[in-house]
């Protein structure tokens, strides 16, 4: 795909779905799957599974690297139950709305440090000097582990998200593995240092010199998903922001109520916009009949724009009444989510206010590419 498509993949989605809610594609051998009722059906099936070895039987360059085979696979997100439940419901508490909440705080003192240090300049870039380091510092808090801890882990989540997205090329699996090895060396050092009431805590096993595989897995899982996806969010957010000097006067103004800004935010340009499955026995949906083992690429970012049933999908508009699968549905429903959505609100809206006459440089914002996120890699913002 071209590199249109990492600036603005909208325009790919919609013919899809177009085309139909669930189609076959004869090039990437996958059921294509875009409509807002069969995202549902598939997401909620007991016969859907999102197991890694399942996903990426016979053409995964990841065994030929057991370090990073043993993380994924170690990963609850790529786990079915019970395996996934048994592991989730660990850390599931930490990331509960009600605890998240409670944290409301110290989120408001994350962000306003980062602006007190951005404030005396002219201009920043919005991914870098702003939306990673508070993404990180929120997580942090979370976890209840030393920021630079998860700043240095931030540094190899992007070797690992593109592997994930090419998992067939060796030379990606081959940089994936390096990041794993320098990720378990920082989290082991850490194993040892970590206070009882952190979310890694119970995880480590009984002898922290030498934590068990699952502490190490899912703290570089927890890692991955809590930093990305929540700094993309507040990124992406205020780009199309600034792309709308009407609605960012009106966020900035304390006009709109951060909750409805932040979801229509999500629905508008979904953070993750596609997740793998693979069929466990044959399931039918919307008349296609999907038979087991076939593969199947759920794309959250087509059902959110909903253009089958919305003819304003691709306007933003905070008044909208329309419920979206941004976290997904089901047992895999985002864990993060609370964190996320917490997270965004008190950046976006504590951002518009400190600068309400910020401007962007359109010729300065860049896409990453290749990735399985929505991830902003750079763009410079005026403040005054």
């Amino acid at each position: 795909m071209g590199i249109s498509f990492w600036e603005d993949p909208y325009p790919v989605y919609k013919n899809f779905q177009k085309r139909s809610g669930v189609f076959w594609d004869d090039m990437l051998e996958v059921w294509v799957i875009t409509g807002r009722d069969a995202v549902h059906t598939v997401l909620r099936s007991p016969e859907v599974s999102s197991d890694w070895l399942r996903l990426n039987a016979g053409e995964s360059a990841a065994r030929d690297f057991p370090a990073l085979e043993r993380m994924l696979r170690g990963w609850f997100m790529l786990m079915d139950p019970p395996g996934h439940t048994r592991l989730r419901r660990t850390v599931q508490s930490f990331f509960a709305r009600t605890r998240v909440e409670s944290l409301a705080g110290e989120f408001q003192d994350v962000v306003a440090a980062q602006l007190e240090r951005i404030r005396p300049l002219d201009a920043v870039d919005l991914a870098e000097d702003f939306s990673a380091p508070v993404a990180g510092g929120v997580l942090a808090r979370v976890l209840g582990v030393p920021v630079d801890v998860v700043s240095a882990a931030a540094a190899h989540m992007g070797t690992i998200a593109g592997f994930l997205a090419l998992p067939h090329k060796k030379e990606f699996a081959a940089q994936a593995a390096d990041a794993v090895g320098r990720l378990d060396g920082l989290y082991r050092a850490l194993a040892p240092e970590l206070s009882p009431d952190s979310a890694l805590f119970p995880l480590v096993g009984d002898d922290p010199a030498a934590p068990d595989d699952s502490f190490l897995h899912t703290a570089h899982l927890l890692s991955f998903a809590g930093q990305e996806t929540t700094a993309g969010l507040i990124a992406t957010g205020l780009l199309h922001l600034l792309r709308e000097p009407a609605l960012y006067k009106e966020v900035s103004a304390g006009q709109a109520a951060p909750e409805a800004v932040v979801e229509e935010l999500l629905r508008f340009d979904t953070p993750v916009p596609q997740v793998p499955r693979v069929a466990l026995a044959d399931l039918t949906v919307e008349g296609h009949t999907i038979r087991a083992g076939d593969r199947m690429l759920v794309l959250l970012a087509a059902a959110n724009r909903d253009w089958r049933n919305s003819a304003d999908a691709d306007v933003l508009d905070f008044a909208r009444n329309q419920r979206h699968v941004a976290f997904g549905v089901g047992v895999h429903y985002c864990l993060g989510a609370p964190t996320a959505r917490g997270a965004a609100r008190t950046a976006i809206s504590e951002w518009t206010a400190a600068f309400p006459a910020a401007r962007l440089a359109p010729e300065t914002v860049r896409w990453a590419v290749g990735t399985g996120y929505r991830k902003l890699e750079s763009a410079v913002v005026r403040l005054a």
